[in-house]
This record gives C-alpha cells, structure tokens and sequence, in this order.
C-alpha cells in the first residue's frame, strides 16, 4: 500500500504513518515511533509534511499532541485542486507560446497512451465537416479488442463534428472492423484487393499526415507539411480508385 501513496506524492516515511493513523486513530508520537519504527526525527518531519498536505491533523491535550489521519477523500481533493491550478495556467502558458508557423512540423507518439493522444489530436485538430482520408490497418492488428473500442470511441466525438471519413480496408476485415465503420454516418468504406497489406494506418486532412503503426508498443508519426499531405492525398485517391465496395 505504501507504494500506492507513493504514486501521489507521499514519501515512503509519510505513507507508513499515514496508514498507521488511519489504522490506529489517534495516537501521538510515542506510539508512531514505536510501531513504525522510523526515527524520531523522521517521524517528526513527515508529520509536519502530512499536515501541510492536509492529509494529517492534530489536537492538543494535557499529555501532548495527539495526530489523526484525515478521510481518504482528501487525496481527490488535492489531485482536483492541482488538476484546477493547471487548468487556470494554461492560457498563460499558450499565451507565451511560439505562433511561429514552421514549413514543416514533426511529432513523434510512443505507445497505447501515445496512440490516444495522436488519434485525439486528429479529432481535435481536424475542423467541423472536414474530409479525413485513412489508409486503415490489416486485420492483424485489430486482434487487440482495447484498439478496436478505442477507436470505436472515437468515431463517435468524429461524428458530432460531422467529419467525413473517407477509408480504405484490407478485404480481410470487411467482416469485422470494416462492419463497425460501414454503419458510421458519416464514412465511406472500399475494400482493397485481396493479397493487399497494410502493416500501419495513415490518416490524413489538410497539411496533417498521421503514420499509425500497432505493433507490441504501438508508435505513431506525425508531419504537418503541406506539399506532403498533397502526395499523400494523391496516393490516396490512386488507391482509391482502385478499391471495391
């Protein structure tokens, strides 16, 4: 449990004497010391830390200070007052940011939680009505069921913007994925040839090029380049052409 705490902050002295007050109430620094076996001196400083944190309080009586654990919920408490502080500095720090506008930008997104945040920017970046082109994954990779109702999701914040998805498929997954994506309202589905492989997917709008590839630790490329994004586009319609329904 220790190492739980430790994830919010807490360290591993403050997290031990935070669970024994929890466990015990109210004890004073005697018991505390004794039962946990950290030093005076230690026990006296995480105490202190405890306090400011709100996740400890006192009272004083005839024979000394006597520390209480404060309720769990405290831990909510202070994540959302952070999670406020950084909401209210974020305008600022946009504010400061450069608006420099680069021929050409690069990012680069590592793994499941780097897949997400990529495949959120295209939703969020890509404007209401606009036309997003996508070079979709083999079948294989959708052997991963949390990649497939992520995408799912998805679609869904897609739709309420009114983007059109217009999609290209490995024939082997016209039966499954390719059946959740034909019923989306506002996508366009053709199937490639049989014998066609795809080892990542490509999405692409205006000057946006996004490089998908799910493999153990998922990876995806971004290049916002205008003339790159036309070849894309172009490459795209080729395929396009040759696709089936």
């Amino acid at each position: 449990m220790e190492e739980k705490l430790e994830e919010f902050g807490l360290s591993w002295n403050e997290a031990k004497i935070y669970l024994f007050l929890l466990k015990h109430g109210e004890k004073t620094t005697g018991p505390i010391i004794k039962e946990t076996g950290i030093a005076n001196s230690r026990v006296y400083e995480s105490l202190n830390s405890l306090i400011e944190k709100g996740l400890v309080t006192y009272k004083i009586e005839k024979r000394g200070k006597y520390f209480q654990a404060s309720d769990p919920s405290k831990f909510l408490e202070n994540e959302e007052e952070k999670l406020n502080k950084i909401k209210s500095l974020i305008p600022s720090l946009k504010a400061v940011q450069s608006k420099e506008e680069k021929e050409t930008n690069i990012a680069i997104y590592e793994g499941f939680e780097g897949f997400k945040t990529a495949f959120k920017k295209i939703v969020d970046d890509c404007p209401k009505e606009e036309t997003i082109y996508i070079i979709g994954f083999s079948e294989q990779p959708f052997a991963t069921e949390s990649l497939r109702v992520f995408i799912s999701n998805m679609n869904v914040k897609s739709a309420e913007k009114k983007q059109k998805l217009k999609i290209l498929m490995d024939s082997s997954a016209k039966e499954t994925l390719g059946k959740d994506r034909e019923k989306e309202k506002y996508t366009e589905v053709k199937y490639m040839p049989k014998g066609y492989i795809s080892p990542g997917a490509i999405d692409i709008f205006q000057d946006y090029v996004y490089i998908f590839l799910w493999e153990e630790k998922p990876f995806v490329f971004m290049i916002k380049n205008g003339k790159i994004a036309e070849g894309f586009k172009q490459y795209f319609n080729f395929l396009w052409k040759l696709a089936k329904r």
